[in-house]
């Protein structure tokens, strides 16, 4: 037999199962698209060279398709050989040695995986112009990113998915390897044996859950955000497997001792049906329910982060102009000056191009850093370890009193006093030598205090900071000392091209100020759209990857159950079971399969909701209506989506079936 005749029975195969092979190609080939796409956007140049933020993101991309892709194809690609395991031993029964088999197999690996790639590739090249319009329009760039063919995502697209199909290619092989033709003829019809409850793994189920449920909903601060989230999600993955597997087991089980539920005709049928394949059953709602999760949550926040770019900006920088001065604690008279002279000079230069300051904020302080012990701040060393307790800030009154337009006054043993979780209720604290009278504060001060636990410590003049940091050289005289640091901030009159144009200036000027750095509102807004509008994008892209995976997993589900259950069904209907009692016993397993996993994934992403508004403060978002409007309309819109796919997945249900 030469290779024309396995190549030939390898195409009568794939037309013979085009029920199965249609959307398995198709899957092949939007996954690939979308992979060459991202793949295209990370080697893009002027993308690589506009923000700093933009490659890093798009390559984190590139990796989660990657990673999602090897799971996704061999995932689909086991349903397929599944349904044709008795086609497979048929071949053994006719004759046909194992290495024929593994040819046949080869071939057909062979045409699937060029046909999936050459036209991924293709569809690919041809929407690649559609998919930069539409980052050029999120990105609100002056000048369009240019599409450019590179040869470098093409290879990485080719040879990630030659080594996919590769893989699938041993695993459909080894199907039939260590398995007698007999058996292959069995093992569809075969099932699974009823799976049996566990309670130890029902208990595991909501340890798991609760435990990373728990991590977001007792988060303190944005920092320990980034550190915990992803222990979070792995420990939810875990509890939605092991609730699915045992959970569901559990219910169905109560169902079937309920004898006025269980001995009906409609009700025996679903519940033992889906009973008798549970542990299959779990694991495929699961699944759809961790990607329905993934899609919510990648949409609404990058979503929300687009929408909120405007204000977000203003949050990260609420004047226009930015003046941050970094002290030399060697030198400290040279800040004192700096901080003086420069906001004389920013006053000038405003005056000579015509324009007025509208409003100057000028605030010397002192970054510490420690521990709350009782009544105690006891000091750490400045970057002590990965962990930081508390992060303070220590601030003369003159300043305060110039920034909030107060007119307070503190004797030599008081100081006003905000924390960031408002858990420190003590009227006094002790601080190096000094014991302070406390006089509670509301957040006068900048956003950011709130990303880690935070003190802000507001003392009657500057030698009370000369003290404090004496006191911390003394406990600690070889570390190193963090200087007084100084922000100007200031706003002027003028157009938005004149206020841009000053920006320029200022920043040109900022350049020869030591150890200073000027940031702009207006020079930040076209990064700051970049950035957000890329991540707008990988969201889109994430979605859109997590919804057909949804879909398609759906759909190869339906088809394995219909094909299991059809000649169940025909053999009923033989014993005199009517289609109509048939129909209404198989919609409630349908109900089941389709409901669950979206009301659980909407549960998941209730309990994220507090970390991922911690996390989303780092971006400047602290509008919680905005997130709750945003995270709302992506659930609706995708229970849509699944309501499609219900419908139409169940119509080809119930034609295998009938």
């Amino acid at each position: 037999m030469n290779n024309r005749f396995f190549s030939a029975l390898a195409l009568r195969n794939i037309k013979s199962n085009k029920t199965l092979y249609i959307p398995y190609l198709l899957s092949s080939i939007a996954i690939i698209m979308m992979f060459y796409l991202m793949a295209s956007l990370m080697a893009n140049q002027f993308v690589q060279e506009r923000s700093s933020a933009l490659p890093t993101l798009f390559s984190l991309g590139v990796i989660i398709i990657a990673i999602f892709s090897v799971i996704f194809i061999l995932y689909t690609n086991s349903f397929v050989i599944k349904k044709r395991k008795k086609e497979i031993g048929l071949y053994g029964i006719l004759g046909l040695e194992k290495r024929h088999v593994a040819k046949i197999l080869l071939f057909e690996t062979m045409f699937t995986s060029v046909a999936s790639i050459l036209t991924g590739l293709s569809a690919g090249l041809v929407f690649g112009r559609l998919f930069f319009m539409l980052l050029n329009y999120l990105l609100k760039l002056p000048t369009d990113i240019g599409y450019v063919i590179a040869l470098d995502p093409i290879l990485w697209t080719v040879l990630l998915f030659l080594a996919i199909f590769a893989i699938t290619y041993i695993y459909n092989v080894s199907q039939f390897t260590f398995a007698n033709p007999i058996k292959l003829l069995k093992g569809k019809t075969e099932g699974e044996k009823e799976p049996k409850g566990s309670i130890i793994l029902f208990i595991l189920a909501l340890v798991f859950l609760g435990w990373g449920y728990g991590i977001s909903l007792t988060i303190p601060d944005p920092i320990s955000a980034i550190s915990k989230f992803f222990l979070a999600v792995f420990l939810v993955i875990i509890g939605t497997y092991l609730l699915f597997i045992s959970g569901s087991i559990f219910i169905l089980k109560a169902l079937k001792k309920n004898k006025r539920i269980y001995y009906r005709p409609g009700a025996f049928i679903s519940i033992s049906g889906m009973l008798y394949r549970m542990k299959q059953n779990a694991v495929g709602l699961a699944n759809i329910c961790i990607l329905a999760s993934m899609v919510i949550i990648a949409l609404s926040t990058t979503l929300m982060i687009y929408v909120g770019s405007e204000e977000t900006l203003e949050n990260r920088y609420p004047f226009e102009n930015n003046m941050s001065l970094f002290g030399d604690p060697e030198q400290p008279e040279l800040i004192e000056q700096q901080f003086a002279d420069l906001q004389a000079h920013y006053e000038q230069e405003t005056e000579k191009l015509g324009l007025e300051v509208t409003e100057m904020e000028a605030l010397r302080f002192q970054s510490i850093y420690g521990s709350l012990d009782n009544n105690r701040f006891n000091f750490t060393e400045a970057f002590d370890g990965l962990e930081l307790n508390v992060f303070g800030q220590v601030i003369p009154l003159e300043d305060y009193n110039g920034m909030t337009g107060k007119n307070i006054e503190l004797a030599e043993d008081e100081a006003l006093f905000y924390h960031s979780n408002g858990k420190y209720t003590k009227e006094e604290l002790i601080i190096g030598d000094r014991l302070y009278q406390l006089t509670p504060i509301e957040n006068d001060f900048s956003a950011e205090t709130g990303l880690t636990e935070t003190i802000v410590l507001v003392v009657p003049d500057m030698s009370h900071i000369e003290s404090l940091m004496a006191s911390y050289k003394e406990q600690f005289p070889d570390a190193p000392i963090v200087g007084l640091s100084a922000d100007i901030s200031w706003n002027t009159t003028g157009t938005d091209e004149e206020k841009k144009a000053y920006a320029d200036r200022i920043r040109m000027q900022s350049y020869s100020v030591e150890s200073a750095r000027y940031e702009s509102r207006d020079l930040q807004r076209e990064d700051w759209y970049s950035t957000n509008g890329g991540f707008l994008f990988l969201g889109i892209f994430l979605g859109l990857l997590f919804t057909i995976g949804t879909v398609l997993i759906t759909y190869f589900k339906q088809v394995s159950e219909g094909f299991d259950d059809r000649e169940k069904f025909q053999i009923m209907q033989k014993v005199g079971l009517d289609k109509e009692m048939i129909h209404d016993s198989t919609k409630s397993q349908i109900i089941w399969m389709f409901l669950l996993p979206i009301v659980v994934a909407t549960i998941h992403v209730i309990f994220a909701y507090p970390i991922v508004s911690k996390l989303l403060t780092l971006f400047g978002i602290t509008n919680e209506k905005t997130w709750l409007l945003s995270f709302i309309g992506v659930v609706i819109a995708f229970a849509a989506i699944y309501w499609v796919i219900y419908r139409i997945t169940s119509k080809v249900y119930y034609s295998i079936v009938k």
